[in-house]
């Protein structure tokens, strides 16, 4: 018998969970980007919120666009919380700046913007289907790794069809196509996946995160083969070739890297409320802060920060021993719906699993 769980950690938590080193690192010396589309940031909520959580407020700052609408002000604001809360939960030493792009047509120049600050790390939370490479947002990828600068994204929570209705459930897609979330298929950026907890004869252990076939309707991790792009070499050197499960042709898979994404897996505040929440918005900048943690511990070695970080990653990776392989259950939305199935090693519902945080920060920290 399997049943699912739900446990509302902090971000904290959440991080003990995989080991991350918040004993030893704090963030500090690095700067993190958050991109954010979505409504205006109350710093004093936000304040507010940093207290509920017993962690006090880190060095935050917003730079905004000029344009953003009154409109835009008003939206929500909870996809920034949960990417900020995280972040200064795990890096309090760092200095963290949002992004605020106007939506949807500022996505790729509030990028550059991080870029152009030369921000250690950028987190994006934020993407849509597949349809056609956007020049500005591919200069402005290719211009953060290029910077050495690593980008965390998430792989979108609508599985394998990559589409939802207005209340957030996963639907079918145009010709009941698999399709992943853009810009995690870009190759220069590391694509966040999702995992969720499941009780199994006693033990606790990680599944592709999928609520659609249950009675929650909740979402499902994005993954699958990018219809833009080709095997890139570091998948390449890997031995990773999944086929596409439309037409069986081969490219760029995501996600790279998995992490906790249920909707209840997290515990955040907004308004100084508790708000059980999950997605893959969460897994981005939980890795884009361990991605952090290991620069402020190479920045102590005289070493540089890791920049674009799929080469090394996947390079360590394939030697086994520094993921918690998440062999059980796909990423499809609904029965006989194309999608991607779990199996031991790399596959495309949660990449190489979810991090082993004390192996993968000695393998980095040691790496060139």
């Amino acid at each position: 018998m399997t049943q699912e769980q739900f446990p509302g950690w902090l971000p904290a938590q959440i991080a003990k969970h995989y080991g991350f080193p918040l004993s030893e690192y704090t963030g500090k010396g690095q700067s993190i980007a958050i991109i954010s589309l979505g409504g205006k940031i109350n710093m004093d909520e936000l304040a507010t919120d940093f207290k509920a959580m017993r962690i006090s407020m880190p060095n935050i700052s917003v730079k905004s666009q000029p344009g953003i609408s009154q409109r835009q002000d008003g939206m929500a604001t909870g996809e920034t919380h949960l990417d900020v809360e995280v972040i200064g939960a795990l890096c309090p030493d760092a200095d963290i700046t949002i992004y605020r792009g106007v939506n949807p047509t500022g996505f790729a120049s509030a990028i550059q913007h991080a870029v152009d600050d030369r921000c250690n790390v950028i987190s994006i939370s934020w993407g849509g289907p597949e349809q056609a490479k956007a020049p500005d947002m591919e200069a402005a990828l290719q211009n953060a790794r290029e910077q050495g600068i690593t980008v965390t994204v998430a792989s979108g929570d609508s599985g394998s069809s990559d589409e939802r209705d207005s209340n957030g459930v996963p639907i079918p897609a145009p010709g009941n196509v698999a399709q992943v979330d853009y810009p995690a298929s870009n190759p220069n950026v590391l694509a966040c996946g999702g995992t969720e907890l499941v009780l199994q004869n006693g033990q606790h252990t990680e599944w592709v995160w999928n609520n659609t076939n249950t009675s929650r309707k909740g979402g499902a991790g994005g993954g699958g083969v990018s219809r833009l792009f080709g095997v890139p070499d570091y998948q390449a050197n890997a031995g990773i070739k999944i086929p596409s499960v439309n037409d069986g042709s081969t490219g760029r898979v995501v996600p790279d890297v998995a992490g906790l994404a249920a909707a209840g897996d997290w515990n955040i505040f907004e308004s100084d409320q508790g708000e059980l929440i999950g997605g893959t918005s969460a897994v981005a900048p939980l890795w884009a802060s361990l991605i952090a943690l290991i620069n402020e511990g190479r920045a102590q070695q005289g070493k540089a920060a890791l920049g674009f970080v799929n080469d090394k990653l996947y390079a360590l990776a394939a030697q086994g021993g520094l993921f918690n392989d998440v062999v059980n259950g796909n990423n499809s939305i609904a029965e006989n719906y194309p999608g991607y199935e779990a199996t031991a090693g790399f596959d495309a519902c949660s990449g190489w699993g979810t991090p082993i945080g004390a192996k993968i920060v000695k393998a980095l920290l040691a790496a060139d």
